[in-house]
């Protein structure tokens, strides 16, 4: 699958879809548009709302920007649909005790 990423406004929600690998090429892709994303909203910004439904793998790049984004949006960042695979590497460096992290299957 290759790499895309989108994004949206819904209320004062940003969403931030996410589909292939977030992996070192495609990261600054990922995060310049995401900053774009969020600056066009700040003001009015409730959640950082990432979907991941279509995420295949996160490197140390992608988990970095997760990071840099929980800590300008404190309690604001909501990663749903996480699969499996990428649940399992949130789960082992505890991302999913840092942030709100719902998998696909719930």
């Amino acid at each position: 699958m290759k790499f895309k990423i989108t994004t949206a406004r819904e209320n004062n929600d940003c969403l931030i879809y996410v589909a292939g690998s977030l992996d070192n090429l495609t990261c600054p892709v990922a995060e310049e548009k995401i900053n774009n994303a969020l600056a066009k909203q700040n003001s009015e910004l409730e959640n950082v709302i990432l979907d991941f439904k279509d995420l295949l793998y996160i490197s140390s790049l992608g988990l970095r920007i997760l990071f840099k984004l929980a800590k300008q949006y404190p309690s604001r960042v909501k990663i749903i649909n996480v699969p499996d695979e990428v649940m399992d590497i949130f789960k082992m460096i505890g991302i999913d005790k840092t942030m709100s992290v719902t998998p696909t299957n719930l």
